[in-house]
């Protein structure tokens, strides 16, 4: 069973709030938790709709996305691990107190990383990096984005394989998985961690590792938030270099030849492994592809909110050179409107490239094996479902990512000791889809839901009448709708549920925190 956002919750999206003399809560739960918190020694960084109101206001507002804005009776935010542990014990100890967990914000299911009805415990405080230059490892807090973190270690000339846009969390994209620019070499992010340090439901910090706790160190690779708060992340580190990067835009006629060219480039990692793409599929106003190509628009001007719909193929030669042989298919196609790519640092990349923000956001995935008929049909249905949609949401951005899944990086990650992502799945060369349709109309997501579900089903139906159907779902693009613990196959659900039950025996993290996709649920 997935995680789905009740239609209330998705009512309340509320849109230009203002947080000065709100109301509170009558409710004698929310007066209870904030008396335990107190208690705790956390009275100073509990914010409500009336204490604090323009820090708590902030916070929702700091969200990415529209969707999950949602106003709890309180936000905490602990600034160290014991704090963290202090607020799960008032927490928990409150009958009735439902909380929430957030590292980045970057999830945009409703009710996933925030909460109506409880308390949101905000980790956006927690967010340093270090760097210990005797065991290569990177020790980094969940309350950091990539941009910080990616910043900092360049500094001291080293890399970690983590998040690919600049205001992701870190403590979010670990958890799920986490694709990277580095996958084709090194695996996943998760199978980057050599160590967790955790706060589990009881209020314990512990350590998970290959010696401590090992059952709870494979979950929590891609386990999501079913055992714990995890307050660090020690990942491996490797040397930084510059990359050769940028956005190759592509009119829509040279499909057929993009198609092509991705095709073999997903080939041809099982012999190279030094370059990552992205196809990105997308419509959007004219400003905004205009700035997706590194374009800047004339400020004098009025935008542009004409629909254009192109080709852009977002391409990292993760050592620096100009005329690698990997891209070149995609360099050779005639007729590109434009190319951004440079040399730069992973760090910088980050920086510029972050998703639009302050829209409500639907983001759908589904995995498929490399085959042509696929990849046409996919151009099919997103053709159909720009149309579809941009007529009732004048002003949207309707996306569809096309990202290589060759079988090698399912041998990178079990080389690595495994993670539960169900990567087993994976047995021939796939591509990762996500659709990210995004908007800010009035009613955009009752419109734009329905729509972009029903063209993700009907390409999902096509996969598997020609035999091209992958059951892999990775969680960090899944809609609540949809269920990625159920793809994780039967070893590894087996594996969760006992660990949640071992290091969770009252279920906290099952039922107190609501929000993200539960091990509990999965049949």
């Amino acid at each position: 069973m997935a995680f789905a956002a009740s239609k209330e919750i998705v009512d309340g999206i509320k849109y230009g709030l203002s947080y000065s003399a709100q109301v509170e809560s009558e409710s004698g739960v929310f007066k209870a938790a904030v008396q335990n918190l107190e208690a705790a020694g956390l009275g100073d960084v509990i914010y409500t709709p009336a204490r604090q109101h323009n820090i708590y206001g902030s916070r929702i507002d700091s969200y990415w996305s529209l969707t999950p804005r949602l106003r709890p009776w309180a936000i905490v935010q602990p600034r160290d691990t014991s704090e963290v542990s202090k607020a799960v014990i008032a927490l928990v100890k409150t009958d009735g107190c439902n909380f929430a967990v957030r590292s980045g914000g970057h999830t945009s299911i409703p009710g996933s990383n925030n909460i109506a009805d409880g308390i949101t415990l905000d980790l956006g405080l927690m967010n340093k990096t270090e760097y210990d230059p005797e065991t290569k490892l990177a020790s980094i807090q969940p309350g950091g984005r990539w941009t910080d973190v990616y910043a900092y270690l360049e500094e001291r000339g080293v890399m970690v394989a983590g998040g690919r846009e600049g205001l992701v969390g870190v403590g979010g994209l670990l958890t799920g998985g986490g694709k990277t620019y580095y996958t084709c070499r090194v695996g996943f992010a998760c199978d980057q961690v050599v160590n967790y340090e955790i706060v589990l439901a009881d209020g314990t910090v512990t350590a998970a590792n290959e010696n401590v706790n090992p059952d709870l160190f494979r979950v929590l690779k891609g386990g999501s938030n079913n055992f714990g708060i995890v307050t660090r992340f020690d990942m491996k580190s490797f040397p930084a270099h510059d990359v050769y990067d940028g956005i190759v835009t592509f009119p829509m006629d040279a499909e057929a030849a993009v198609i092509d060219a991705f095709i073999d480039f997903t080939k041809q990692l099982h012999v190279a492994d030094d370059a990552h793409i992205i196809g990105l599929w997308a419509s959007m106003p004219r400003r905004d592809i205009a700035l997706l190509s590194g374009i800047v628009p004339d400020p004098t001007q009025p935008p542009d909110l004409t629909m254009v719909s192109t080709i852009n193929m977002v391409m990292t030669q993760l050592d620096g050179i100009e005329d690698s042989s990997s891209l070149q298919k995609f360099m050779d196609i005639p007729n590109r409107i434009n190319s951004t790519m440079k040399h730069t640092t992973i760090a910088k990349k980050v920086a510029g490239l972050l998703l639009p923000s302050n829209r409500e956001d639907i983001w759908l995935t589904l995995t498929y094996k490399l085959d042509k008929r696929i990849l046409e049909k996919t151009s099919e249905i997103y053709q159909k479902l720009v149309a579809d949609i941009s007529d009732r949401s004048p002003g949207c951005v309707i996306q569809m990512a096309l990202q290589p899944f060759p079988t090698t990086f399912v041998r990178h990650s079990a080389a690595r000791g495994g993670n539960m992502m169900g990567l087993e799945q994976v047995t021939s060369d796939s591509v990762l889809l996500i659709t990210a349709v995004e908007g800010n109309t009035p009613g955009f997501y009752d419109t734009a839901f329905p729509i972009a579900s029903a063209a993700m089903q009907e390409l999902e139906s096509f996969t598997k009448q020609v035999d091209g159907h992958v059951g892999f779902r990775y969680l960090n693009y899944c809609d609540g709708s949809q269920d990625p613990l159920a793809s994780a196959g039967a070893e590894n659900i087996r594996k969760m549920k006992a660990a949640a039950a071992r290091y969770d025996p009252n279920g906290v993290f099952q039922s107190r925190v609501p929000g993200g996709f539960k091990i509990s649920k999965v049949q």
